[in-house]
């Protein structure tokens, strides 16, 4: 297979952005993710893959529960300030306010969110894909979603 050829077929694919939170004991993570999609519409399923290496993925695997806070098309800088470590000061999380929900962090400043329960990780390649349940899903402002193609990055291939 070419490589070349490969980064770029797997580049056209569709992507969201999203940014996933979660907390065990007294850890809080915090990325952006782009590789999610829905598996079952009952019950209600979505897939998330998240990056073998990072703080987010052994978060997730021990709490087994996260918040997949959706973006809406004007928060590119969100989706930014997510990318480097996770920073919890007082009630920010990298400089954006959050609350508490059933002991998982949500970020006030997007449109959406819903909650996971994790029911089982493919740990496969350095992004295992955790299979989760929807708990809960609420909608605080209907707007367009904020896609990977909105803006310069990449991420795959």
């Amino acid at each position: 297979m070419d490589r070349n050829l490969r980064k770029i077929s797997l580049r056209m694919f569709t992507y969201g952005l999203y940014v996933l939170t979660s907390k065990y004991k007294d850890d809080f993570c915090g990325s952006t993710i782009t590789w999610v999609t829905q598996t079952s519409f009952e019950p209600p399923m979505i897939s998330v893959c998240i990056k073998r290496d990072s703080g987010t993925f052994h978060i997730v695997k021990n709490r087994k529960e996260f918040v997949l806070n959706i973006l809406g098309y004007k928060q590119k800088n969100l989706a930014a300030s997510f990318f480097k470590s996770t920073i919890v000061n007082n009630s920010l999380i990298n400089n954006y306010e959050y609350f508490i929900e059933n002991d998982l962090p949500v970020l006030k400043a997007t449109p959406a969110f819903i909650t996971c329960k994790v029911i089982d990780i493919i740990e496969k390649g350095d992004h295992p894909l955790f299979l989760s349940k929807l708990t809960n899903a609420v909608v605080n402002n209907e707007t367009k979603p904020l896609k990977l193609s909105d803006t310069e990055w990449n991420y795959g291939g």
